[in-house]
C-alpha cells in the first residue's frame, strides 16, 4: 500500500521505516506528442546546513553520477518521455550521507527550453516516488496535479534531516527559469548578477559541462580537500529561481502518516538470504531479484548463473565473479568498484549510471551491453568482447582496452583521456565528438570508424589502420603514424606538421594542400597518392 502525498506534505521516514535505508526516488513524465524533441533532466543537490552544495561534486546530474561520499547514484539521462513509469532514477543509501549533508533536492529542467520554446505545460504525468530498493515495495508517491503553463524547471521533492531523523517532502514547486538559477541558489562560489537579458545566459549543456569539467578536475587530485579547485571565473547573467505557480509550501506543516502502508511490504531476498542459499548448493539464480544486496568481497563459483537477475543498485564492490552467467542482468547504478568479472558473460547487461572503477573485465563478453554514462575509469577490459556495445558518455579515462573488440559500438561524447586502445578492433566504431588526446591506439583497426569531431593530438596511432578514412582537415601534427596504413585515406588540408609517417602506407591517399612541413616520410609508401602541389606521386 502506497502513501499518496500532496504538495506539502511530509513523510518521516526514519520514524515509519526505520529499516529503509538504501532506497531509490524514481522521477516519471510523459512528453506530449507535440513536444517529442523535450529533453528533461533529473539533477540533485546535496545541501549542507547553510542550504548549499559543500562543493561541485555534491551536485549529481547525468554526467556526475555519484557523489562523493558514495550515498546517491543518479541512473543516468532518458531522453524521451514517450512511455509510462519512471525516466529517471536516483538510489541513495542513507547510512553513508556525509554528515554535513542535511538535504538533498530533486530538480527537473527542460534542457535548452528556451532555445525550444518549450515548458512544462506539454507535459503530464508527472510523479516523484519513493520506494524500498530491495523488495520494489513503493513507499509513498506525490503525482504533480497543477498546471504548469510557463515554468520551465520544477523541484519535485527533497529528502531532508531533522533532528537526526530523514523525512520526505513533496514540494512540486514550479519556476520559470533555467538549471543557472538553481546552481546558483545552491552554489555558493556561483554568485551572479540578476537581469533580464535572456542573451546572456548560458544553456544547461554548457552549465553542466563546466561543472563536470571541473568535477573531473577534483576526482584526480590526490589531495581533494588541500587543492580545491575553484569555480569558473566567468560571469554568467541569469535570473533568480522566482517561483511563478501555485501557492507557497508551508515549512512547518503537520506530517501525516498513513501506519497501515507498512503492513505488506515484500519480503526482500537479503544478502543474507542469497548467501544461504548459495551454501547449501544452489547455483542457478536466473532471475532473482537481488535489487540493492551487498555482495561486496564475496566470491562465486564460476558455474553460477545471475542470468536476467535484477541487481539495480547492488553493492558488488571487489567481489570475485570470474566466468560467472550474467546474461542480460540489470547492473543499472551498482557499485562494482574493483569487481573480478575476468571472464564473465555479460552479454545485453545494463550497466547504465554503474560504478565499474577498476573493474577488471578480461575477455568478458560484453556484446550490446549498455554502459551508457557509467564509470568505467580504470577499469581492465582487455581483449574484452564489446561488438555493439553501448559505451556513449561513458568515462573511460586511463581505461585499458588493448586487443578488445569494438566492433560497431558507440563511444560517443565519452571521456577516454589516456585510454589504452592498442591493438583493438574498432572497426565501426562510432567515436563523435570524442578527445582522444594521450590515447594509445598503436595497431588499432579503425576501418569504418566514425572520427567526426575527434580530437587526434598527442595520441599514438603507429601501426593503426585507417584505410579509406576521411581526415581532411584534421591536425594531426606530431602525432606518430609509423607504419600506419593511411591508404586510400582522405588527408586535404590536414595538418601533418612534425608527423611521424615513417613507413607508412600512403597509396593512393589525398593530401592535396596538406601541410607536410617536418614531417618524417622516410620508408613511407606513396605511389598514387595525390601530394600537397595536386601532383600525383609515382
Amino acid at each position: 500500500m502506497t502513501i499518496e502525498l500532496t504538495k506539502g506534505e511530509r513523510f518521516n521516514l526514519s520514524k515509519e521505516a526505520p529499516d529503509f535505508y538504501k532506497i531509490a526516488i524514481a522521477l516519471g513524465w510523459q512528453v506530449s506528442q507535440t513536444a517529442q524533441n523535450c529533453d528533461i533532466d533529473a539533477s540533485v543537490f546535496m545541501l549542507g546546513a547553510d542550504g548549499r552544495i559543500p562543493d561541485e561534486k555534491y551536485f549529481v546530474f547525468y554526467n556526475n553520477l555519484t557523489s562523493p561520499d558514495g550515498a546517491v547514484r543518479h541512473s543516468g539521462d532518458s531522453r524521451n518521455g514517450q512511455v509510462e513509469g519512471d525516466d529517471e532514477t536516483v538510489f541513495v543509501d542513507l547510512s553513508l550521507i556525509d554528515a554535513d549533508v542535511e538535504e538533498i533536492v530533486f530538480v527537473v529542467t527542460i534542457h535548452e527550453a528556451q532555445a525550444n520554446n518549450q515548458n512544462f505545460s506539454q507535459v503530464r504525468n508527472s510523479f516523484i516516488r519513493l520506494y524500498n530498493l530491495k523488495s520494489g515495495s513503493e513507499l509513498v508517491r506525490y503525482n504533480l496535479t497543477e498546471v504548469f503553463s510557463q515554468e520551465t524547471a520544477l523541484e519535485f521533492g527533497r529528502l531532508y534531516r531533522k533532528n537526526g531523523e530523514w523525512r520526505f517532502q513533496a514540494v512540486g514547486q514550479g519556476y520559470n527559469a533555467g538549471l543557472q538559477s538553481f546552481v546558483d541558489k545552491y552554489y555558493v562560489e556561483n554568485k551572479v548578477k540578476s537581469t533580464e537579458d535572456v542573451a546572456q545566459k548560458l544553456d544547461d549543456a554548457e552549465i553542466l559541462r563546466l561543472f563536470s569539467d571541473r568535477v573531473d578536475r577534483l576526482l584526480r587530485e590526490e589531495a581533494i580537500e588541500e587543492t580545491p579547485i575553484p569555480a569558473s571565473s566567468e560571469s554568467v547573467e541569469q535570473p533568480a529561481a522566482t517561483p511563478v505557480n501555485a501557492e507557497t509550501v508551508e515549512s512547518e506543516e503537520e506530517e501525516k502518516i498513513d501506519d497501515s502502508a507498512l503492513e505488506n511490504l515484500e519480503a526482500a531476498i537479503t544478502a543474507e538470504e542469497f548467501w544461504k542459499r548459495y551454501e547449501e548448493g544452489e547455483r542457478d539464480f536466473t532471475g532473482i531479484n537481488l535489487a540493492g544486496v551487498d555482495l561486496s568481497g564475496k566470491t562465486l563459483d564460476s558455474n553460477v548463473s545471475l542470468s536476467q537477475a535484477n541487481l539495480i543498485g547492488a553493492n558488488l564492490a571487489n567481489a570475485n565473479l570470474t566466468r560467472v552467467n550474467l546474461i542480460g542482468a540489470n547492473l543499472q547504478g551498482a557499485n562494482l568498484n574493483s569487481t573480478n568479472l575476468h571472464s564473465a558473460d555479460l552479454i545485453e547487461v545494463n550497466f547504465s549510471g554503474a560504478n565499474l572503477t577498476k573493474i577488471i573485465l578480461y575477455s568478458a563478453r560484453l556484446i550490446q551491453a549498455n554502459f551508457s554514462q557509467a564509470n568505467l575509469s580504470e577499469a581492465k577490459l582487455d581483449s574484452a568482447n564489446l561488438t555493439t556495445a553501448n559505451l556513449s558518455k561513458a568515462n573511460l579515462v586511463q581505461a585499458s582496452l588493448s586487443s578488445a573488440n569494438l566492433t560497431g559500438a558507440d563511444l560517443s561524447q565519452s571521456k577516454v583521456s589516456k585510454i589504452n586502445l592498442s591493438y583493438a578492433n574498432l572497426s565501426g566504431v562510432n567515436l563523435s565528438g570524442v578527445n582522444l588526446s594521450g590515447a594509445c591506439c598503436i595497431g588499432a583497426n579503425l576501418d569504418g570508424a566514425n572520427l567526426t569531431g575527434v580530437n587526434l593530438i598527442g595520441v599514438n596511432l603507429q601501426s593503426v589502420n585507417l584505410i579509406g578514412q576521411n581526415l581532411s582537415g584534421f591536425n594531426l601534427s606530431g602525432v606518430n603514424l609509423h607504419g600506419a596504413n593511411l591508404s586510400e585515406a582522405d588527408l586535404t588540408s590536414a595538418n601533418l606538421c612534425g608527423a611521424n609517417l615513417s613507413n607508412a602506407n600512403l597509396e593512393k591517399t589525398n593530401l592535396k594542400e596538406a601541410k607536410l612541413v617536418g614531417a618524417n616520410l622516410a620508408g613511407a609508401t606513396l605511389t598514387g597518392a595525390i601530394m600537397p602541389d595536386g601532383t600525383t606521386h609515382k
